[in-house]
């Protein structure tokens, strides 16, 4: 079996770069053609959309528990099995009239989706220690938002002229090309498999998730996410059904989301020398002065075009959410690299079940169709975040137990 180390890390940099997305591709893909997925198989918006929230959960509830057996059976091989299932899944999905079956298939999908990010997560954590893996850990999340920026842009294409099911082989083929690619030139990079021992691990688990600064990372990573998957789970019906635009439009205003994302993280890395609480803060205050602004858009001449307005401003918070979830993220991840799996797992499954949690109540109990509903999701979301920067600065959190080499 090959193996990976940082003098040959390159071309797995590449391979880990390549796949840290698909959790966004597989959720940002078919934005564009939920409102065209309803009206072909009969369903309506909340079951579409449900779609979306069981991927994120089964890929919340996947990391809870890969990260123990990518710790005992390696990275790699796990990694490739997930991939050809996902390509199969997509297919299927593809060739489907049956939106319980979908439904099905794209909770496992997040499962899968989970084995394969994971295992490329902990790759950096495995290959490289200090500055230069809090420089990969922050680049990694920058490159995470590539998914949610290109994948509804060339999903509106896609549903434009082949239609909703044309999505889905396209994530096959992708999955397919990620598993060429890894059976050519990837690797494992774990040094020493851990046995599976149920109380070790129940304890060490415990360890972490009641350390608190792990803790109110997760929630708000989970918060922040929650705003983008608000967003991702109601404008397609806003844009197409109540402003009667084309699927390009939703494409393209996910595109401009995912930029915003990625200049949330931009920033997150040009402020790697401020502390955690003050870019927090920041982030937190920025974000409360554009939800009021989305809110008083409400109230706009009917002459205005009060869609661009409100994705001008949903661009803005989502730059404050993108630097919130960079920042907390790369924190929680870094915080015990002697189990790496184990805790990335950990951070990213509570992180993802609780976003799908947020996302789910803040859709359903508003069902937003305009930007004070908007406005109200969003609001709802910081009001988290403000209580955790409170935490942070009225209650020192206690030192790591486990620091990087």
């Amino acid at each position: 079996m090959r193996r990976i180390s940082a003098d040959n890390a390159s071309f797995g940099v590449f391979l880990a770069f390549l796949l840290i997305p698909l959790s966004g591709i597989g959720t940002d893909i078919y934005l564009p053609s939920m409102p065209a997925m309803a009206q072909s198989l009969g369903g309506t918006a909340a079951q579409i959309q449900l779609t979306l929230t069981l991927f994120i959960a089964g890929y919340g509830l996947g990391q809870l528990v890969v990260g123990v057996l990518l710790d005992r059976f390696g990275r790699w091989r796990p990694m490739l099995v997930a991939l050809a299932l996902f390509a199969l899944s997509s297919a299927a999905i593809a060739a489907s009239d049956n939106i319980w079956l979908i439904c099905a298939l794209r909770l496992l999908q997040g499962v899968l989706g989970a084995v394969a990010v994971v295992s490329k997560r902990t790759f950096f954590v495995d290959v490289f220690r200090g500055a230069a893996l809090q420089r990969y850990l922050t680049w990694m999340t920058v490159v995470w938002s590539l998914g949610p920026i290109c994948a509804p842009f060339i999903g509106g294409f896609v549903q434009t002229h082949w239609g909703w099911r044309a999505n889905f082989v396209v994530l096959a083929a992708f999955s397919v090309l990620a598993l060429v690619l890894e059976c050519l030139g990837g690797g494992e990079t774990l040094a020493k498999p851990q046995p599976i021992r149920p109380r070790e691990v129940a304890a060490r688990a415990w360890e972490i998730v009641r350390h608190r600064a792990f803790a109110r990372g997760v929630l708000c990573v989970s918060a922040a996410y929650a705003m983008v998957m608000g967003w991702s789970m109601a404008s397609p019906f806003i844009v197409e059904t109540v402003y009667h635009r084309p699927p390009t439009t939703t494409g393209a205003l996910a595109l401009l989301m995912g930029l915003a994302w990625m200049g949330g993280g931009l920033i997150a890395r040009a402020a790697m020398a401020r502390s955690l609480a003050a870019k927090h803060q920041a982030a937190v205050v920025a974000m409360a002065c554009f939800i009021a602004l989305l809110a008083l858009s409400a109230w706009l001449p009917a002459s205005w075009p009060s869609l661009e307005v409100m994705a001008a401003l949903a661009f803005c918070i989502h730059v404050a959410a993108g630097l919130v979830f960079n920042i907390h993220f790369a924190n929680v991840l870094s915080m015990f690299p002697q189990s790496a799996a184990l805790s990335g797992g950990l951070a990213g499954g509570l992180a993802f079940l609780l976003t799908s949690l947020f996302s789910l109540l803040g859709i359903h109990l508003v069902n937003p169709h305009s930007a004070a509903g908007m406005a109200v999701v969003y609001g709802g979301l910081a009001l988290v975040l403000a209580a955790a920067w409170l935490s942070m600065v009225t209650r020192r959190a206690p030192a790591v137990p486990c620091t990087a080499p």
